[in-house]
């Protein structure tokens, strides 16, 4: 097997995620991106976990059992890293695309209230934005 088709890291490791949060935090455009990757790649395994479950039939077959279930879930996940990885599915595309969206309303926020946030309540000691009509995000 060529080296270069297996992932560094599983998508569901806990360690490579905090890491990549802890990064992604500190507005890393390469960390954001990862980030945006790792989501769809999760996506994805989720995906063919639901497809191969929908496949099974009531009975169990002959090739039916726990090693054979643990290993198609092995699969599945290198599966989704490597179209994730590679051209996707343009989930992560969208995902950044949000991002840059949201960052670009706020800081035009920012500049038309002067530098200060408009604010609303103070809810655990921090002040919650105003919602305006139209605006989609919650409290």
């Amino acid at each position: 097997m060529d080296a270069k088709f297996i992932p560094s890291s599983s998508s569901l490791d806990p360690n490579a995620l905090s890491s990549l949060r802890s990064k992604a935090r500190a507005d890393d455009p390469k960390a954001i991106q990862a980030a945006a990757k790792q989501f769809e790649s999760i996506f994805l395994n989720q995906l063919l976990k639901s497809m191969r479950d929908a496949q099974k039939g009531d009975g169990e077959g002959i090739f039916d059992s726990n090693e054979s279930r643990m290993y198609t879930g092995l699969l599945d996940e290198q599966l989704a890293n490597r179209i994730a990885n590679g051209p996707g599915i343009g989930m992560a595309d969208m995902v950044l695309a949000q991002i840059d969206r949201s960052r670009s309303m706020a800081k035009a926020a920012e500049q038309a209230t002067g530098g200060a946030q408009a604010t609303g309540e103070i809810k655990n000691g921090q002040a919650m934005p105003i919602i305006r009509q139209g605006d989609r995000n919650v409290r």
